[in-house]
């Protein structure tokens, strides 16, 4: 039997993104390489500050490249004007925000409604198509409350069915369950699994630190200072060779590369101290500048070590880059 080769949704080529804050240069992304094809889930995993989000931003449009090219639906976004990215935006992508980004005077079916509007559905259309997404998302019952009269999973489900009323080719998702109980995690992991399973010709991105959401995922990708340094398969232990313990080869080949991703997320070695870091990461150069990221460096208690989260700026290369490092180990002074 042959198979049909599936098609590219989404194609980033040698993409770097650099913000300029005064005369700094700090690098969001460099060389990302990455093809999503059609009925796909991938997953974007990393530390905060790793480039998760502006990846998102990039394919949506909302964002320019620095360099490189970013296709969605074999076009090049890249070259879209302002009036074609709106376009864009309504046809082809469809967005789902950590906090919802819900209209409050709306009821659930008015939000849901809203897109459609906006993109000129006929009437009798949009009624149909928002009783479609009421059930889709199981939020009928709810269909005439406001948002402050919803849970965050409710809101969250009526958030998806806002995104996805204009059919959109490409739905991205940025920390969906990031506000939400472990509950209506299920239940958005559910209907994120589905649309996907109904709708073999779209792709869902989800950027996320929640691991669980792995579950889900066709790929993983792991994302650390603006680089993919891992890509991890789907996530299935129910599959493989027994090797005689009951555990499958599959499994245990699973269990190291999801060990070796969680490593980048909650580490469970040592750090370094903050005192170690003695060069750049990028391009190992010792002529450096440090100090604790007073953005991102909320202390934390991780293996017994005091941790937070360094700012490193290269005299050499001039790139910005961030470390998770220890400040002080806990049982230094213990007898």
């Amino acid at each position: 039997m042959q198979f049909k080769e599936k098609k590219v949704n989404i194609e980033c080529k040698n993409v770097y993104k650099i913000f300029k804050q005064g005369n700094l240069e700090v690098v969001a992304l460099r060389n990302i390489n990455i093809k999503i094809n059609q009925g796909e889930i991938v997953v974007v995993m990393g530390p905060s500050g790793s480039g998760k989000t502006t990846l998102l931003n990039l394919i949506s449009g909302m964002v320019e490249p620095t360099a490189g090219k970013i296709y969605v639906d074999g076009r090049d976004v890249t070259k879209l004007r302002d009036d074609e990215i709106q376009k864009h935006l309504q046809k082809k992508i469809g967005i789902v925000f950590q906090f919802f980004n819900l209209v409050p005077s709306l009821t659930a079916k008015g939000n849901i409604e809203l897109p459609l509007i906006i993109s000129d559905a006929p009437t009798s259309y949009r009624k149909q198509r928002v009783e479609e997404l009421l059930k889709e998302v199981d939020i009928k019952d709810r269909a005439n409350h406001r948002p402050f009269s919803l849970s965050g999973g409710e809101k969250q489900r009526v958030a998806i069915a806002s995104a996805i009323a204009n059919d959109p080719l490409i739905l991205l998702a940025d920390e969906p369950t990031g506000n939400i109980d472990s509950i209506a995690e299920k239940k958005v992991m559910e209907i994120f699994r589905n649309y996907i399973d109904l709708n073999s010709e779209k792709s869902l991105v989800i950027v996320t630190h929640n691991a669980n959401l792995r579950k889900i995922a066709d790929r993983t990708l792991i994302l650390k200072d603006g680089q993919i340094i891992r890509e991890l398969g789907k996530q299935n232990i129910d599959k493989g060779k027994s090797d005689g313990n009951g555990i499958s080869e599959e499994a245990e080949a699973m269990n190291h590369v999801y060990d070796e991703a969680e490593k980048v997320f909650n580490p469970a070695f040592r750090m370094q101290e903050f005192k170690e870091i003695k060069a750049c990461p990028l391009c190992h150069s010792e002529n450096i500048l440090k100090k604790w990221d007073q953005e991102r460096g909320q202390f934390q208690i991780i293996n017994n070590q005091i941790t937070t989260r360094a700012t490193i700026f290269c005299k050499d290369c001039h790139q910005i880059s961030f470390e998770n490092c220890a400040v002080y180990d806990i049982t230094r002074d213990l007898v």
